[in-house]
């Protein structure tokens, strides 16, 4: 079963329609056939430029490649930029009669680790030991080794368990909330969590925070970070969403401050402002807000909610729904509430931005006193 490769709609616009990129350069950044990627661009209804041309080999050229240099159809495929099952109808058509295959020498133990362990597909093993992938499949019929199912056929990167305690889980939960988009794919196996963002520091923290637990993709196009990371199915607690702080995150303070982190290095903004500093968080998750307000309150954290913004037109951009608020501003607030959430901040500005603020907060005290 052929490698399901995933790729953005707006990352395909971009290479394909902007750049001007062939569907050849595009397939080899992401290592797959082009006939891949001229699937992906029907898939999400790009046009594709021009209808395929009729590949003219000349026959002297393959009965050098191929008779006189002994070269195997792999490296005939490379060399001329098409694949190996196209030189071999050109062959065909130009009456060049294949060699008789050799026999390819591989364990049984070798070739289960290769495409098992390894996750290698048929055609990558094949190009390691200079044959096709009908005859790797062969072998492997011989062996009795099973192939893949759909869901494991679908999985070209492994994809580590998440091993993390309730504290780091809270953290996920809290920045998912904030900024991540999560689907489900594969029948649930795959979990794949999605972002665009201008900021390069948030590009950096999703990378650094997924990327060691599956395959993470990222690309620039000058404006946006689009990303990607395929989870396992371990991360299902990132599906849901929901304008709700969950009851055992609420009823443990360490969860509870490390999903607040989460959300505020995914929507927060620590600042110092006219000699002051401040700490705020503006969504349209008024109940989140709602509930982190009251759970600041209960901590004798003195903390403001209340509506930000309507919905309609504000500074030239629509927003469809009320903003809600939360804020904080009292030195002794602050105190309290940077001494929680410090260690579990990932976001390295947000990290910086709350190290002067709590600078300010102690310059302030000490004028005071």
């Amino acid at each position: 079963m052929s490698k399901k490769i995933e790729i953005q709609k707006s990352i395909l616009e971009d290479l394909y329609l902007k750049q001007k990129f062939s569907t050849y350069k595009i397939a080899k950044m992401f290592k797959c056939n082009p006939s891949i990627i001229q699937k992906r661009l029907r898939e999400n209804r790009i046009e594709l430029r021009s209808p395929k041309q009729k590949i003219e080999i000349q026959k002297e050229k393959l009965f050098d490649f191929y008779i006189n240099k002994r070269l195997s159809t792999q490296k005939i495929s490379k060399i001329l930029k098409i694949s190996s099952s196209c030189v071999y109808y050109k062959m065909s058509e130009a009456g060049i009669k294949t060699r008789q295959k050799r026999i390819v020498k591989i364990s049984r133990k070798k070739l289960r680790r290769l495409y098992h362990d390894r996750n290698l597909s048929c055609s990558e093993i094949g190009k390691k030991f200079d044959c096709d992938k009908i005859t790797i499949f062969n072998k492997m019929k011989e062996y009795g080794i099973k192939r893949r199912n759909l869901s494991q056929a679908n999985t070209i990167y492994s994809k580590k368990k998440f091993d993390g305690d309730n504290i780091l889980k809270a953290y996920l939960i809290g920045f998912r909330l904030g900024d991540l988009n999560v689907k489900a794919k594969n029948g649930n196996s795959t979990i794949m969590v999605k972002s665009n963002t201008t900021k390069k520091e948030q590009f950096q923290l999703i990378k650094k925070i997924y990327g060691k637990y599956g395959h993470f993709k990222g690309y620039f196009n000058g404006k946006i970070y689009s990303t990607y990371c395929n989870l396992d199915s371990s991360f299902n607690f990132l599906l849901k969403k929901e304008d709700n702080v969950e009851d055992w995150i609420l009823n443990n303070n360490k969860c509870f401050f490390s999903f607040l982190a989460g959300y505020t290095d995914a929507e927060g903004n620590i600042s110092v402002s006219q000699g002051r500093a401040r700490f705020r968080i503006r969504t349209y998750d008024k109940n989140i807000l709602f509930q982190i307000y009251n759970k600041l309150n209960s901590l004798n954290i003195n903390t403001i909610f209340n509506l930000a913004s309507k919905a309609g037109v504000l500074h030239n951009r629509k927003q469809n729904k009320d903003c809600w608020g939360v804020f904080v501003s009292s030195k002794e607030a602050l105190s309290k509430l940077f001494e929680f959430i410090k260690p579990y901040m990932k976001h390295k500005k947000r990290r910086n931005d709350l190290i002067l603020a709590e600078k300010n907060v102690l310059e302030r005290n000490k004028k005071h006193r």
